[in-house]
């Protein structure tokens, strides 16, 4: 099962992994910084104190998600110096 396994085929599987937390995180942050800000919205028009429970409870989860999409970008921009050096200096 595990013979054919040279190096490209496990930076691959690497860069696969990584780029699929990449790919969630920031989207799913940037989703969910348009919704906080409706709901800090809605609770400065209405004062209805709802919408900022609803606010604080999901910011702890934003503040998590955009770390994590952080750090998977870094991680990416390292692999793609270590993997894939030459087609970085390639490419730019």
């Amino acid at each position: 099962m595990f013979e054919n396994l040279d190096a490209l085929l496990l930076a691959r599987i690497q860069f696969a992994f990584t780029i699929s937390f990449h790919f969630f995180f920031p989207a799913f942050s940037i989703g969910l910084a348009s919704y906080l800000a409706v709901l800090e919205g809605l609770w400065l028009k209405t004062g209805k104190p709802v919408y900022l429970d609803l606010f604080k409870y999901w910011i702890k989860i934003f503040a998590i998600a955009f770390a994590m999409g952080v750090v998977s970008g870094i991680v990416m921009s390292y692999q793609f110096g270590t993997n894939w050096s030459v087609f970085s200096d390639l490419a730019g």
